[in-house]
């Protein structure tokens, strides 16, 4: 059994249509890459199999549950297994880094002491390289911190499966050096990385098995 099935997915935006029916599978423990040209719709793929965006048309399961219909329970589990790191970070504006990096642990870890998330937090946060305030909102951050406070986010619940959508994009090379070295160590522990970039070195890094995505279908197929 596959860790992700995709059946024929479509997605109709309101103008056009951007997926146009792709269909594969993704193994538990593998890399999977989803490259291609700005607006081929690689980023809308990654986004659907994270259960982001939903399909105009076809399925995505997840250990032979379709996402979509998932009952509450399960689709938590989903949640806390699978993480998202966004091109643009996605933080919430309004909150500290604290509350950004507490909120995941919080709703997946509720009888988790306060003492308890601020520890992880302060651990996570060692991890990714970034050592200032945790009061600090992210627009006080430059834009590679707040790709590091993103990941860290990302990692905090201990998950399985990570989505990368130009995950290193706005770090310099040290942060990216970090990043990478992380992600190494993720996979290694038999994780499952699935991401979209456009950074040469990063794909070089993590070739894995790779989906060349060309105006909504699959143009060309590598696995490694």
């Amino acid at each position: 059994m596959a860790l992700f099935d995709v059946e024929n997915v479509e997605f109709q935006s309101r103008t056009q249509k951007i997926v146009k029916g792709i269909s594969l599978q993704i193994e538990k423990g593998t890399t999977t890459a989803f490259l291609g040209h700005s607006g081929s719709g690689k980023s809308t793929l990654l986004k659907m199999v994270a259960g982001i965006l939903v399909p105009s048309k076809g399925r995505i399961l997840f250990e032979n549950h379709d996402i979509q219909q998932m009952n509450e329970k399960t689709n938590l589990d989903f949640r806390r297994r699978c993480a998202f790191v966004f091109q643009d970070s996605a933080l919430w504006a309004n909150q500290t880094i604290v509350q950004n990096l507490t909120l995941p642990l919080q709703i997946h870890f509720p009888k988790m002491t306060q003492e308890e998330r601020l520890f992880t937090c302060h651990s996570i946060c060692a991890m990714v390289g970034y050592s200032r305030d945790l009061n600090l909102r992210p627009i006080d951050l430059s834009t590679g911190e707040q790709k590091r406070i993103a990941f860290a986010r990302a990692m905090i619940c201990g998950p399985e499966v990570l989505f990368l959508d130009e995950c290193i994009e706005s770090l310099d090379r040290k942060g990216s050096q970090v990043i990478m070295e992380l992600l190494h160590n993720f996979a290694c522990q038999g994780n499952t990385i699935i991401y979209v970039s456009h950074n040469s070195a990063f794909i070089s890094e993590f070739p894995g098995n790779i989906y060349k995505i060309e105006n909504g279908l699959i143009e060309e197929e590598e696995n490694k």
